[in-house]
């Protein structure tokens, strides 16, 4: 339910970050960035819609009428519960954390990047994140390390251009399986300076970090929680498989102890996108 705070401040003023948009019917909507709007009416009249689903009725009088998500009637000024009490800190819907949490635990399979996106923001401005995230060896800041350390098994003993190919097919391959394009297309080998049979080694290698990928996105729950946590890695790149690709790559690389100087990662900073990076 709305805090004192917000019940106070649902008229725009300058600095408070919110947008007004005058519509054609004739009604005035303020937006504010924490999820709260008002719709003001010709004839004087308002309504306020607060993230938790709470409505404040203004009449032309200035009268108000505050309801909860359930229509019980709360006090307009501090937002008080019929027997009195302030409420606590407004928390998201319980949907949010539970729809998290069914992602991360791979029991319900992210229906698209625009509701992963949707989900994250709402947690973050709820401030409910660590909620959502209890019980779970994720957060947003370590995403992509965990996206790595759950999954991605790096062979240290093959040869370095091996190692690397392997490493790019595992990534392309949860990258594009997250954003719905199936397997990645085969990049070209060829022209490598340690001759042909180091060429065929590099597809040999591609191939078993496509493959490897691809049993792992079919295991079950675990393979659901795979692409689910892809996937939200890519909502929180603003949807940007690219940028969600060279985190991964990066991290790869990290694990693997190829993020030196002259390691991997310093040779291919940046993967190609949507056409994969060969050899």
């Amino acid at each position: 339910m709305p805090t004192p705070d917000q019940l106070a401040h649902v008229d725009p003023v300058d600095g408070d970050e919110s947008t007004t948009t005058f519509n054609d019917d004739g009604t005035t909507t303020v937006s504010w960035p924490d999820g709260t709007s008002r719709v003001s009416y010709p004839d004087g009249t308002a309504t306020v819609s607060f993230p938790d689903f709470a409505t404040l009725t203004i009449g032309a009088d200035g009268s108000r009428v505050l309801t909860d998500v359930n229509g019980t009637t709360l006090d307009p000024i501090t937002g008080a519960t019929p027997g009195g009490n302030l409420p606590e800190t407004p928390t998201p819907p319980a949907t949010l954390v539970e729809t998290m949490q069914s992602w991360l635990s791979g029991e319900v399979l992210v229906d698209g990047i625009p509701h992963a996106k949707e989900v994250l923001q709402g947690l973050e401005a709820a401030d409910a994140m660590k909620e959502a995230l209890a019980g779970f060896e994720f957060s947003p800041a370590g995403m992509v390390k965990t996206v790595v350390e759950m999954t991605l098994e790096v062979i240290k003993a093959t040869e370095t251009p091996e190692r690397g190919c392997r490493m790019r097919g595992w990534c392309y391959t949860v990258v594009y399986d997250a954003m719905g394009m199936g397997a990645p297309p085969e990049p070209t080998f060829q022209g490598n300076l340690l001759g042909p049979d180091q060429d065929t080694l590099n597809k040999e290698w591609w191939d078993d970090g496509v493959s490897e990928a691809q049993k792992e996105l079919a295991d079950g729950t675990r393979g659901t929680a795979l692409h689910n946590a892809v996937t939200l890695l890519i909502a929180q790149n603003d949807g940007d498989p690219h940028a969600a690709l060279d985190r991964l790559w990066a991290a790869a690389c990290q694990k693997s102890g190829d993020d030196g100087n002259a390691g991997l990662l310093a040779a291919y900073p940046s993967l190609d996108w949507p056409s994969p990076t060969g050899a």
